[in-house]
């Protein structure tokens, strides 16, 4: 699937909701470990999906590493 999501946007919203740089997050970040929660992580679905990217909340949830949610969502 594509998706209108790209690995740059996916970084730039994530840093901004869990107020870190962007540098920080690589594809092997935990964002659980880093605070992202349930709530969050909703509202960063909501979000994708408003601009139309097709986002599940649980199949990124089932792997919070930043490089899984790139495979998921098919970003480039």
């Amino acid at each position: 699937m594509t998706s209108t999501l790209t690995r740059d946007r996916m970084v730039a919203d994530l840093a901004g909701m869990l107020d870190l740089p962007a540098a920080e997050l690589t594809e092997d970040t935990n964002l659980l470990d880093l605070g992202l929660d349930s709530v969050r992580l909703m509202s960063l679905v909501e979000r994708w999906r408003a601009e139309g990217a097709v986002v599940d909340f649980v199949d990124l949830a089932s792997d919070p590493q930043l490089g899984a949610w790139f495979e998921v969502v098919g970003a480039s």
